[in-house]
């Protein structure tokens, strides 16, 4: 509390020196309120590295050090300066801070994933992990312009500094050969009996085959036979299918499915839970990847699917927002309340195709 207290005075008074100060930066001014949270929290026992941001060595890794051009994974806390957590990567410490929404799971709780490149990660952390081994953790005391990618204009809103704890989980030389290698092992380890690959990086498995003939009734009250449609989902085709996406290791991110989407904590009721419909070979609805595995099926066949990130999301993934412009002309970036998938991220797919037209 006592700190909170000096934290509050400290801000109310550089703000009032801010409103003195018309013509200085507010670069300068978030310098000038970090270097007093400094002085006043840390007595000035610790030094700004050469970008302008403070490092505390929490405790030192024992594993490889990345290098400009590697992957990296890493856990991260991120606090306001005033201690109060915005963001975790561990589910347990969601939940210990309160951030965990049980009624809404749409948040993957696994590390980040990231480019060791100033111009793809915060700039703080293009910086320090070079100087890190995996296992390592450092807290960063950062100043809001680290906090983009070198050469872009963006900040932090306001006079907002943070505190980044960051562990480094992981260095990754090639992330296409880790996610192969992630994609074989989850085959190896679920599905052996598939035995070799729809495509490369890509494996499927019927699930379920529609009986040739089913029986219905007609309003006669006569139990009248429908045969099986075996139309093939070809090129040019309209397809509708239920499906339910999830990562390897289990979390469901999407789902067209009602009580699939109730069971896994992701029902929003703003949706209509349909199926879905799209003209196979289109490229313009769905991923590559869910569309080959619908091409495998007939109508009213069910089969599962799992591939690298070449036939889903890629290098980009999927940042689970939306870029609008709004009625000023100015750029304008939402949350689509979906899920985030990072990049090279392997997918997984079970698909029931309902019908098949022209």
């Amino acid at each position: 509390m006592k700190k909170q207290i000096l934290l509050l005075a400290l801000t109310s008074m550089i703000m009032m020196s801010c409103a003195k100060e018309e013509q200085e930066s507010i670069e300068a001014i978030q310098d000038r309120l970090l270097k007093s949270y400094i002085t006043v929290v840390h007595k000035d026992t610790i030094q700004p590295t050469a970008l302008g941001y403070y490092v505390i060595k929490i405790s030192e890794g024992t594993g490889a050090t990345p290098k400009q051009g590697d992957w990296v994974k890493w856990e991260q806390t991120q606090r306001s300066l005033d201690e109060t957590v915005l963001g975790v990567t561990e589910k347990d410490q969601a939940i210990i801070y309160g951030l965990y929404n049980v009624y809404m799971q749409t948040m993957h709780y696994v590390p980040n994933y990231g480019w060791l490149d100033e111009l793809y990660m915060a700039r703080c952390l293009a910086d320090i992990f070079p100087q890190m081994k995996e296992g390592a953790k450092y807290r960063l005391i950062v100043p809001p312009r680290l906090l983009s990618v070198a050469g872009s204009s963006s900040q932090q809103s306001g006079y907002a500094s943070y505190i980044l704890d960051i562990t480094l989980c992981e260095v990754i030389e090639s992330p296409q050969d880790y996610e192969l290698a992630q994609v074989t092992d989850y085959r190896d380890t679920y599905y052996p009996e598939i035995t070799d690959t729809l495509i490369y990086g890509m494996y499927y498995k019927t699930t379920f085959i529609a009986p040739d003939t089913t029986w219905t009734v007609d309003t006669a009250g006569v139990s009248v036979p429908i045969e099986k449609d075996t139309t093939s989902a070809v090129s040019g085709k309209t397809v509708y299918v239920t499906y339910v996406g999830r990562f390897l290791d289990g979390f469901v991110f999407d789902t067209n499915i009602i009580d699939s989407a109730k069971a896994h904590n992701i029902y929003d009721a703003t949706l209509t839970y349909d199926t879905l419909s799209f003209t196979i070979g289109s490229g313009s609805s769905v991923i590559y990847g869910f569309d080959k595995i619908v091409q495998q099926l007939k109508t009213g066949d069910a089969g599962i699917g799992f591939f690298r990130s070449e036939w889903g999301y890629g290098i980009n993934g999927n940042s689970g927002t939306a870029t609008t412009v709004d009625e000023y002309g100015q750029t304008v970036t939402t949350s689509t309340g979906t899920t985030v998938i990072q990049s090279y991220t392997p997918l997984f797919f079970d698909v029931r195709l309902h019908k098949i037209t022209d």
